[in-house]
């Protein structure tokens, strides 16, 4: 079923205060969704969080006293993990507004921006209506200054308006069935003829989802808005004298490296670029890089730390061709291609991986990676010297799955691969 949800969230226990600033919004097309946060007779909590809510308006007091739990409650579940919305906390006392912000962080529900706004003598009319016009005014021309957002904005209505055109032209003209017909042709399509049948459906999902997500890409660039670049912007955003110093950002470098799947797999599921750890000890002593005398020597600098020393788990990935695992072509057995997950490695001065020396031609390194919650400092190694092949029911006894790498970068390893194995040795004759 199609949803509709709102892009700002008032939350008050006082509806009549606040449907002034509502009226103003609505006229301008925007949707609003007001929660009554009264204690007796209150709205419940929505059970699913909205995906779209970009401006969140938060009473602090649903009654006399200030409750912090009801306040994150509210926010708990509007707001998805480490989203993007705007806070403005508008309240009869604002003293615990740190409180709240500093608890929002905890929970990785932390806004971009927070405005405190008192509700006293200086929004109020002579009739003791807000001035909601100045309130409103005050937090737009705040945003209109960080340049960057409208950027962002920009790309996001890209993103909207390209998926907005692929259902559009899938639902045009036709009917429920002819509509079921075109989507069971793209499954079929791009998943192969295996997936005929009334069972997988979760991996059917899969791939319907995405061939929607290869258009989406393909077709967002000519969907972008026709606005020119603001003169800040040109001034700052897209002035780029020197490269940019910054602290590394591990959970952006892994957005850039991992499909954004959480680590809860169903069973049976398969894909290449699939990262998995060992959990059997014999296939461990067999295809182990950490077994290996050259791998060792290039992490001398890591083993050989005695405080603070890095973990090292064994991991493998897949590198069946995604076609053929698509389609159930990739015969009896996986190819893995085997490595090692370095967790809060030795760095040097400019805080790089701390090699012996510079890594062999057959291994491939992956650094600064956040590689699970609270495990942002990870650097991955492969060595393509370490390449094997597994029945698939054994590959799921003895694995744990936890990442999957993106298209292009599971591409890039296996063209890597590829170009290392095929490497024609020197026959000198003497």
């Amino acid at each position: 079923m199609l949803t509709f949800e709102p892009n700002i969230v008032f939350i008050d226990d006082k509806e009549e205060q606040v449907n002034g600033i509502i009226k103003l919004y609505r006229n301008e097309g925007a949707g609003v969704k007001f929660f009554n946060a009264d204690l007796v007779d209150g709205d419940p909590l929505p059970n699913t969080q909205y995906t779209n809510v970009n401006l969140v308006y938060l009473d602090l007091y649903y009654g006399n006293d200030f409750d912090i739990e009801l306040c994150l409650g509210w926010i708990d579940s509007i707001i998805s993990k480490n989203s993007f919305y705007i806070l403005v906390i508008w309240s009869k006392d604002t003293h615990h507004a740190q409180e709240v912000i500093r608890e929002l962080e905890k929970i990785e529900k932390k806004p971009f921006v927070t405005f405190v706004e008192t509700k006293n003598e200086e929004y109020k009319n002579e009739d003791s209506s807000f001035k909601w016009n100045k309130l409103k005014e005050k937090i737009n021309s705040e945003l209109i200054a960080i340049s960057e957002i409208e950027e962002l904005s920009i790309w996001k209505k890209s993103i909207l308006n390209s998926s907005n055109i692929v259902i559009g032209h899938l639902s045009k003209n036709t009917n429920t069935d002819a509509l079921r017909k075109k989507l069971q042709k793209i499954i079929i399509g791009h998943g192969g003829t295996f997936l005929i049948g009334t069972d997988k459906e979760n991996t059917k999902r899969e791939v319907l989802f995405d061939a929607l997500d290869n258009i989406l890409t393909s077709n967002s660039k000519i969907t972008r808005p026709n606005q020119a670049v603001s003169q800040v912007n040109k001034d700052e955003l897209y002035n780029i004298p020197v490269f940019p110093v910054t602290d590394i950002d591990s959970k952006l470098n892994s957005w850039f490296h991992f499909k954004l799947i959480e680590n809860s797999f169903q069973s049976n599921y398969i894909t290449s670029g699939l990262i998995s750890y060992f959990k059997n000890i014999s296939l461990r002593k067999n295809y182990s890089i950490l077994n290996d005398e050259g791998v060792l020597r290039f992490l001398s600098n890591q083993i050989s730390v005695i405080e603070n020393k890095p973990e090292m788990f064994d991991i493998a990935v897949i590198v069946s061709r995604p076609c053929d695992i698509a389609q159930n072509k990739f015969g009896k057995n996986l190819k893995l291609l085997s490595g090692v997950l370095v967790k809060k490695p030795v760095r040097d001065k400019k805080n790089k991986f701390k090699g012996a020396s510079k890594e062999p031609l057959s291994l491939k390194l992956y650094d600064h990676l956040s590689f699970s919650d609270g495990e942002t400092n990870c650097t991955l190694l492969f060595d393509f010297r370490y390449v094997f092949s597994l029945p698939q029911e054994i590959f799921e006894e003895r694995f744990e799955k936890v990442k999957v790498f993106n298209k292009e970068l599971i591409s890039e390893i296996q063209v890597e691969y590829s170009a290392y194995s095929s490497r024609l040795g020197i026959t000198q004759i003497i």
